[in-house]
């Protein structure tokens, strides 16, 4: 099966869009195993204002692993960190530990709002919404995911 991170942009799509419109979260899970980290999850638990907002993320996050941090990451982290340059100083650790993530375990990730900084990090695939939308069938996504991991190296 494909495998796939999907970034917090991706994620609050689906939250927001119309019940009746396809989504991109949808077409992934539809397609491949899809993984988000625990700290886009995070960013997501920072928006309910009630209990009712909050089961609603519950929900969108039910069939997705969540990966967690883990020590054999920090090299990988402390290289990438090291290659980014960012006046914000929140974003290259945020950029860093989700990469690592991504290079360790042969994930490509799905955004719109990361996809800059993403491409210029060596041996990163990333997927922007149109990408997606562009298969016709689950299969055929599976497919290409399947082609981009395969030419992942870590």
């Amino acid at each position: 099966m494909s495998e796939i991170l999907v970034e917090t942009d991706v994620l609050a799509c689906y939250l927001t869009a119309p019940v009746a419109e396809p989504s991109v979260l949808r077409r992934l899970l539809e397609s491949a195993t899809c993984f988000t980290t625990f700290i886009n999850a995070a960013e997501l638990y920072a928006l309910p204002r009630d209990d009712a907002e909050r089961r609603t993320i519950e929900r969108a996050l039910f069939g997705i692993k969540i990966l967690g941090a883990s020590g054999r990451y920090a090299k990988t982290i402390g290289r990438i960190l090291s290659s980014l340059v960012s006046p914000d100083a929140i974003t290259p650790y945020r950029t860093a530990i989700i990469a690592a993530m991504c290079h360790e375990g042969r994930l490509p990730v799905v955004t719109d709002s990361h996809y800059d900084v993403y491409s210029r990090i060596p041996g990163m695939i990333v997927l922007q919404e149109h990408d997606v939308r562009q298969f016709s069938t689950p299969t055929a996504l599976a497919g290409h995911i399947e082609t981009l991991r395969t030419g992942m190296r870590r």
